[in-house]
């Protein structure tokens, strides 16, 4: 008995042939998500593409087994395998069978996983014909690929495809008010598929993966009790099927139910509702929620068949705290006598999200890199490891005593460069999940923040590091090696801080400064389209705005925003600092369709009737235009650019040392070639900065010009070459290189780049040359700290 719960009877009788106690070679185990079904767009998903899964097998498989989890879900994709009827090619699953098999990792197969051919109808009479052919097909190729006992899921979730593809057409077939019908296919599909399994192989294992879910009436609803408990009662319908004990015209019986698999979430209890978008979600804290243990004990007084938590899982920060409560619950419910073999977290890696693409963090680990290699979430990674431990009967490890905190470094580049570190993996794991899905980048911002890098600029008695000259310029380089995207909003935001740093009343940079302090972003928003922004009086101290701006890049995420804005009678321009963020509902994001760059943004933003007060003006008409300040500010993005370049260099690195082909000498002479051009063009950038502190204001902006144009020349040779370098494969998405490029290639297009050029062009046919005294042009005097 289960004390407080569940009353657990002596089992049924397990069914007569292949039924004995599973042996699955570890308790916790991993799940890669493997939908193939369509969109009603009619797109098809296929997530094992998606995480590119399919590419790098091997590499998964080997994390598998080193993490300890040691049997597996993994799926087949059908409308790969057959794609003329009754032709069967199992290519598309080769890379798994073998990597599972090297890495001696037990996979449970599923064959249909709510996706299949577009030639396959699943009311049409002979479906569950169609779907034993194709499953004994796959038992015969799975069996001469696995050693050990097979094991098979044949329909993941029967209910769940029965309802969103035959009730509330969702899912394919996308039908309405026929789920009992498509219920009842299913079933009899799986037990033709399970007869040509045995068939095959007579000691073949299945799994049916159902959900496992918990529906109450309301309180105040009592009227709903019998819907409730019908609702609650229909998870059980596919299982009784497959034993006959419902329907049994479709054939089922005792053999036909082996493993129970329970597919169980955060959202799986719940308060019914006639309307169901309306039910109220029982979390683990509401007092209505009903331990996962006594859910448990139900399915085993039910059915008596061995049970496994077949998936589960959430999202985001919920991921080692939910992993940690269900690991606990049924551990807790194999101690009182309820056969639970296993917890299966799914998924095991990161995925993008059926219906939007988004970047769902709901895995173990992340979408992989050049090499296969994948970003481990840290606080998931440690609950498995307890969980695992509580699992063997291990003792939790002693707490190590807790390290001193570093000092911080008296060099503020240094310290800089320290601070980055700490959040460089949370950028770099982030980049290629909001280039997918074009969101802004959150978590890299939360890990600047966090890092105290948002604040470097502001002087160490404002809490910051006095940050400037090289040393700024050396920290967004390395920003834009991990992220181009978050570089350049990165530049924006510091760019914002010293502008009202150097331009802004004392109570103005006093007020920036407790912002900023207080996790504000800020950025710098000047692009407009006609007839622009225009600031009018609306009152005592009081301006409106006119117009728009462009190119809004942090949309409804820069929370402090500074806009250059005409005023009125043409005394010029003001910077306006907005005291709060833009309404959400003043974007449009349809302006922002770009090839790269697609994580900053840029959208564009009506500003129409917008008021601020007089306070909310910084400095006098024309500062925001003020030498050298606005001339010098273009070095910041070219130390982004450059560190884009150095990623690009390095995405193609990594796709040459894959292939071997490292030593090819010409790889090594265009290597060569980009390396001394992003070499020059980092020195003309760091003597730039130099030059804008000492030489004349003229001379010095020259000389930007000639950093513009020298970098620009070096960044579009390393995109090239990258471009060569790696060839078609490697621009395929989501290979880094091709994002990387993509970003670079954006990004360079900077406002005015041919009249950097033609500045520059005008100083050296127009300017001083060198005195008798001096070889350098750019230093007439001959003044060597220039």
């Amino acid at each position: 008995m289960l004390v407080g719960m569940t009353t657990v009877p002596a089992p049924l009788p397990l069914a007569p042939a292949g039924n004995a106690p599973p042996v699955f070679q570890s308790f916790f185990m991993g799940g890669f998500e493997c939908s193939t079904q369509r969109r009603p767009s009619g797109r098809r998903i296929d997530v094992i593409d998606a995480t590119g899964h399919d590419r790098f097998a091997a590499q998964d498989y080997a994390r598998l087994a080193a993490a300890g989890l040691r049997t597996a879900r993994d799926g087949l994709r059908w409308h790969l395998i057959e794609r003329v009827p009754g032709e069967y090619d199992f290519t598309s699953a080769q890379a798994q069978v073998t990597a599972a098999r090297a890495a001696g990792v037990q996979v449970i197969w599923d064959l249909l996983h709510y996706g299949s051919p577009d030639f396959v109808d699943v009311f049409a009479p002979e479906f569950p014909e169609v779907f034993a052919r194709f499953a004994r097909a796959a038992a015969e190729f799975l069996r001469a690929e696995t050693e050990g006992e097979l094991w098979v899921c044949p329909v993941n979730e029967i209910s769940f495809m029965a309802w969103g593809g035959g009730d509330v057409g969702y899912l394919n077939p996308f039908a309405h008010g026929r789920g009992d019908t498509l219920k009842r296919q299913l079933v009899r599909a799986s037990i033709r598929a399970m007869d040509e399994v045995r068939a095959t192989d007579p000691a073949a294992r299945f799994l049916h993966a159902e959900p496992l879910i918990s529906v109450q009436a309301h309180p105040e609803r009592p009227e709903d009790h019998a819907h409730a408990q019908a609702n609650h009662e229909s998870q059980y319908a596919a299982l009784d099927m497959l034993l006959g004990r419902l329907h049994p015209e479709l054939g089922g019986g005792e053999a036909y139910v082996d493993v129970v698999g329970l597919n169980y979430y955060p959202y799986n209890q719940w308060h019914h509702h006639p309307e169901h978008h309306l039910r109220e979600v029982l979390d683990m804290g509401h007092p209505a929620h009903r331990p996962l243990r006594g859910l448990l004990a139900d399915v085993w007084a039910r059915y008596g068949r061995p049970l496994l938590i077949a998936e589960t899982g959430t999202e985001d920060a919920g991921r080692a705290p939910w992993f940690a409560r269900v690991a606990a619950e049924a551990l807790a419910a194999r101690g009182a006598g309820v056969p639970v073999e296993g917890v299966c977290l799914y998924p095991v890696v990161n995925h993008p999200g059926w219906d939007d693409d988004r970047h769902c963090h709901n895995g173990l680990w992340d979408y992989p890199d050049a090499l296969g290699g994948r970003a481990a979430d840290p606080a998931l990674a440690a609950a498995l490891a307890s969980a695992q431990r509580a699992e063997a009967g291990e003792p939790e490890p002693a707490a190590p005593p807790p390290e001193p905190a570093p000092a911080a470094s008296t060099d503020p580049a240094r310290e800089a460069l320290t601070r980055l570190a700490r959040a460089a993996p949370a950028i770099a794991a982030e980049a290629a999940a909001r280039d997918r899905d074009g969101q802004f980048p959150a978590a890299s911002f939360a890990a600047l923040r966090e890092a105290g890098l948002l604040t470097v600029t502001l002087s160490p008695e404002q809490g910051g590091l006095g940050l400037g000259g090289a040393g700024l310029l050396t920290l967004l380089r390395r920003v834009g090696r991990e992220s181009l995207p978050v570089a350049r909003l990165y530049e924006g935001h510091l760019n914002a801080l010293l502008l009202v740093s150097r331009f802004g009343a004392p109570g103005q940079r006093a007020r920036a400064v407790a912002d900023v302090r207080a996790g504000e972003l800020f950025g710098v928003w000047n692009t407009e389209a006609a007839p622009g922004l225009h600031l009018e009086e609306a009152g005592a101290a009081r301006w409106r705005l006119l117009g728009n701006k462009t190119f809004t890049s942090g949309a409804g995420h820069v929370t402090r925003p500074l806009l250059p804005a005409e005023l009125p009678g043409g005394a010029g321009r003001a910077m306006v600092l907005l005291p709060a963020p833009v309404p959400p509902e003043r974007f449009d994001p349809d302006f922002w369709s770009p090839l790269g760059m697609r994580p900053t943004v840029s959208f564009r933003a009506d500003l129409d009737g917008l008021e601020i007060g007089a306070g909310d003006l910084i400095g006098a008409p024309g500062d925001y235009y003020a030498q050298p300040e606005f001339g010098g500010g273009a070095l910041r993005f070219l130390a982004a650019q450059l560190g884009g370049a150095d990623a690009a260099m390095t995405a193609a690195r990594d796709v040459l040392r894959g292939l071997g082909r490292q030593g090819d000498d010409a790889q090594r002479l265009r290597f060569a070639g980009v390396a001394a051009g992003l070499e020059a063009a980092w020195q003309v950038t760091l003597r730039a900065a130099r030059l804008l502190d000492t030489a004349p204001t003229e001379r010095a902006l020259a000389y930007v010009a000639l950093a513009r144009t020298v970098t620009e020349d070096a960044c579009l040779l390393a995109a090239e070459a990258a471009e060569r370098a790696v060839g078609a494969r490697g621009l395929l998405a989501p290979h880094p290189a091709e994002r990387i490029v993509r970003d670079l290639r954006m990004y360079l297009r900077q406002p005015a780049p041919d009249a950097a050029r033609l500045a520059l062009g005008a100083w050296v046919l127009d300017g001083p040359g060198p005195s008798d005294l001096a070889a350098d042009p750019w230093d007439p005097d001959g003044d060597a700290a220039c």
